[in-house]
């Protein structure tokens, strides 16, 4: 099914099901194992002011610590890997993105930045690891620049077609120092895969010691969701739809800073969603 700029009601509404089965799915096993995870961004925004999913939205956003990761995808491809898969730079390197997809095998959920790739979107949820932030002001700079800088070029290393969000001259120029960046990453052979590595060693640079703050670098403004770990606990358990989820002990905090007055509904022009160019549900 081809999407042109936004979903129909009932097209959302089953894309939403399975996001929401995937996570069904996570949870019981992350309880079953012990292994803490909890929505966050636009999803702890759903949880805490619809009590489910933003109704425009069409992604589920999971925080998980790094000291918990390896053993989540372990646990989720041995018990449920009959059904998910992973998505990442290290699982195909062409995949051009620092967030991990667990999809659902035999979907598919394609933007326009990845009608071009090697590899195929399923309809998914997205992992982001919280890693140590540095203790040192100046330090914490240039590990959030650091991991910036390396994200944009991550999604540039990639073959998809480049979105640009402006218009006029504007959007010409960004097209030309983009497209430019681009061709000059091939030419001296930087793949997404050799630019991911240097992302995760910048965003684990201080995973050897236990600094004061935490942070997921995989958004473009990771600074926004700094804090200390243990502000997370205890974490908590509220409703999502016909069952229950987890967020973050300082999931006030945490929405405040990212939205701001975040109980107030945005104007309608400024309701936005992933808006894919294919949708198939493997049915």
């Amino acid at each position: 099914m081809k999407v042109d700029q936004y979903y129909d009601e009932d097209t959302l509404k089953k894309v939403q099901a399975v996001q929401k089965q995937i996570l069904k799915d996570v949870q019981a096993v992350c309880e079953k194992n012990e292994i803490d995870i909890f929505l966050l961004f636009g999803s702890a925004l759903g949880v805490v002011r619809h009590h489910g999913f933003i109704p425009w939205d069409d992604d589920i956003d999971v925080g998980v610590f790094r000291e918990d990761f390896p053993r989540l995808k372990h646990v989720l491809e041995a018990e449920l890997g009959d059904k998910y898969e992973f998505l990442t730079c290290e699982t195909n390197g062409s995949y051009a993105c620092t967030v991990t997809h667990f999809q659902k095998k035999g979907t598919k959920f394609v933007s326009r930045d990845a009608a071009d790739c090697d590899y195929v979107p399923g309809i998914n949820i997205d992992f982001f690891v919280f890693d140590h932030l540095a203790d040192g002001f100046l330090a914490r700079k240039i590990q959030f620049a650091e991991a910036w800088f390396l994200g944009r070029l991550l999604f540039l290393s990639g073959k998809g077609t480049l979105f640009i969000p402006y218009t006029g001259r504007k959007k010409q120029i960004v097209e030309a120092v983009c497209g430019f960046v681009r061709r000059s990453m091939r030419l001296f052979g930087i793949t997404p895969i050799k630019v991911y590595h240097q992302f995760q060693k910048v965003s684990q640079r201080y995973n050897y010691k236990q600094t004061k703050y935490i942070a997921s670098f995989e958004p473009p403004k990771s600074w926004l969701n700094a804090c200390r770990k243990e502000e997370m606990y205890p974490l908590k358990k509220m409703p999502f739809d016909e069952f229950e989820v987890y967020v973050p002990g300082n999931v006030h905090e945490h929405l405040k800073t990212l939205f701001g007055d975040y109980m107030k509904l945005p104007p309608k022009e400024k309701r936005m969603n992933h808006r894919p160019l294919i949708i198939d549900f493997g049915e």
